[in-house]
């Protein structure tokens, strides 16, 4: 269970624990407040992430963007204590979020790192000497048999690693994907009752679906009316094929492939006996999905345009 502060106090007056410096306004009734330090980094503005809190005073941390901060308290724990911290309430309802290890080891000495996010779009702002992060004390029922011996023992600086996290961060995915929600946001933010225009919307593509297909088989009528009046009274015995649909969208493509002048659809049912209106359907999908080039409105043998 965590200490009391009558638990806390206690510690620090017997030396088992040491806060240095320690703020008696800090002391919580189950946990201690500590402070932001003189040392922070964030999205370098020329060039260097590092920022000396004490001169600057404030820590300005944009939108979507990383930091890490160091506590200005420096902690001491016996082989029989073990801690716990996290960003403070106050700090996470301003959409900062910290990442932090699970505990802190018992035998570990020095200032604690701490990983922020920025998870708004506004930047926010830390004071020097700012309370920011809650530390939680537990005592172990037996001791451990050797202390904290990592990489944050007694260190008071940046790593190469914690600065290249930084460095590196562009801050562009993050911000891009949010402005591009806030665009759309906007687009349709003036809309009433979203789900009642999405269902408009597809009713109204339904009716349009619909008139398409109706006009696309009023054109294959038409069409096959023309090609028949252009064949006049030529008797031709056609034995058309009835093959599938995939088989025959092949051979069309096959067909445009090694053509080298232009096709009509009604060269294409000829030369690959096919029905005429099974040549149009097919070649108006190829068509639109611009396989073949488009074919030019019928115009009379000798006057064929390219395709």
């Amino acid at each position: 269970m965590p200490l009391s502060n009558v638990e806390i106090q206690g510690e620090l007056q017997a030396g088992n624990i040491s806060i240095t410096p320690f703020d008696r306004a800090m002391l919580q009734p189950a946990s201690y407040d500590m402070k932001v330090g003189k040392v922070a980094a964030t999205i370098p503005r020329n060039g260097d992430p590092r920022i000396d809190l004490e001169t600057e005073g404030v820590l300005v941390i944009p939108g979507y963007a990383p930091a890490v901060l160091w506590t200005m308290e420096e902690l001491r724990l016996p082989l029989n204590m073990v801690g716990h911290f996290g960003v403070k309430s106050s700090l996470s309802r301003r959409g900062l979020f910290a990442s932090v290890g699970i505990q802190i080891d018992p035998g570990f000495n020095g200032p604690l790192s701490v990983s922020l996010m920025n998870m708004t779009p506004n930047a926010a702002a830390l004071s020097f000497g700012e309370s920011f992060v809650t530390l939680e004390l537990e005592r172990l029922a037996v001791p451990a048999s050797e202390g904290y011996a990592g990489e944050y023992q007694n260190r008071k600086n940046f790593t190469a690693h914690e600065l290249q996290a930084i460095l590196g961060y562009k801050g562009h995915g993050l911000t891009d994907m949010v402005e591009g929600f806030g665009e759309l946001r906007d687009a349709i933010g003036s809309v009433a009752g979203l789900s009642q225009k999405f269902d408009d919307f597809l009713a109204s593509y339904t009716r349009e679906n619909n008139k398409t297909a109706e006009f696309n088989r009023s054109l294959l009528k038409e069409m096959k009316t023309l090609v028949e009046h252009i064949l006049g009274e030529r008797v031709q015995t056609v034995v058309l094929r009835s093959i599938p649909k995939d088989q025959a969208r092949q051979e069309i493509l096959d067909l445009y492939k090694k053509s080298e002048g232009s096709l009509f659809y009604s060269d294409v049912a000829e030369r690959l006996a096919l029905d005429l209106e099974v040549v149009l359907e097919l070649c108006t999908e190829l068509e639109n999905e611009g396989k073949i080039g488009v074919l030019d409105s019928y115009e009379p043998k000798g006057t064929k345009k390219g395709r």
